[in-house]
């Protein structure tokens, strides 16, 4: 090679690290689950993403970053994330994942409902009242109250007082059982139920028997394994307070008609 030819190479090499402008795109890999309206199957949905996928979009995309998202199955996605396999889930309970970095506040607050067939008159008034149905619920998720989780931990292999649903499209699979009446009451998060409700045209055909006691908080949680984990939290955590105190957040709510 010619000493003018290594003189062009290194000149640019020089170049390439000294410049201030040049950026080097970063990506981060998101685990998510088709569970609309948090974070949905944008081929299912006429695009939409989810409104949680939005705000992460719009927070990452924003600094910089690249996205790629795979929909699992939610223990599979937890797993993959704690073990480092993704950089983070888009949608998780707190308490079911402890061990994942997390922003300073939930994305959204929500209340869990036990939803029933219309002319039901059964009606959640403590775990007792569940002695005389059979309810579902979904592997893996966190239904907030204490009691009610113990109860759901010993009864769960009891098919005659609680049904697990496992895999994917929860929400929907849960209340098809429920109108076939395999199941008396479905155990679900109130924005998915009122969003898939509307979505199969039966919301008159559902009602709400009752409420968890607590509220469950929906958070975008990070990799412990990954180094970055931390300034990923911080980014989130900028974007939700812009978000919040501007009202943007409840416009895109909006959008997915739950406001």
């Amino acid at each position: 090679m010619s000493t003018m030819r290594w003189s062009v190479l290194f000149v640019v090499g020089v170049s390439a690290c000294l410049c201030p402008t040049i950026t080097w795109a970063e990506t981060i890999r998101f685990a998510t689950i088709d569970y609309c309206p948090f974070t949905c199957d944008p081929s299912k949905e006429m695009g939409k993403e989810g409104f949680m996928t939005d705000v992460v979009r719009e927070a990452f995309e924003e600094a910089g970053y690249t996205l790629v998202i795979d929909i699992l199955p939610y223990a599979r996605a937890v797993n993959s994330v704690q073990a480092g396999k993704h950089d983070g889930i888009i949608v998780v309970g707190r308490d079911y994942a402890p061990d994942l970095v997390y922003p300073d506040e939930p994305t959204v607050v929500q209340r869990v409902a036990f939803l029933v067939n219309s002319g039901t008159t059964w009606r959640y008034t403590g775990v007792e009242s569940l002695s005389r149905v059979t309810v579902a619920i979904v592997k893996g998720f966190h239904y907030v109250d204490p009691d009610l989780i113990a109860y759901l931990a010993k009864e769960q292999r009891n098919e005659k007082r609680v049904h697990v649903i496992h895999g994917e499209s929860t929400t929907r699979r849960g209340l098809l059982m429920l109108q076939a009446y395999r199941v008396n009451t479905f155990l679900e998060g109130e924005y998915s139920a009122l969003y898939q409700l509307e979505k199969m045209g039966i919301r008159e055909r559902i009602t709400i028997a009752g409420y968890t006691t607590e509220a469950f908080e929906d958070y975008t949680g990070f990799s412990p394994l990954n180094p970055a984990a931390d300034r990923h939290a911080e980014i989130l955590s900028d974007k939700l307070t812009e978000l919040k105190k501007s009202g943007r957040l409840d416009g895109i709510l909006r959008r997915y008609g739950l406001l």
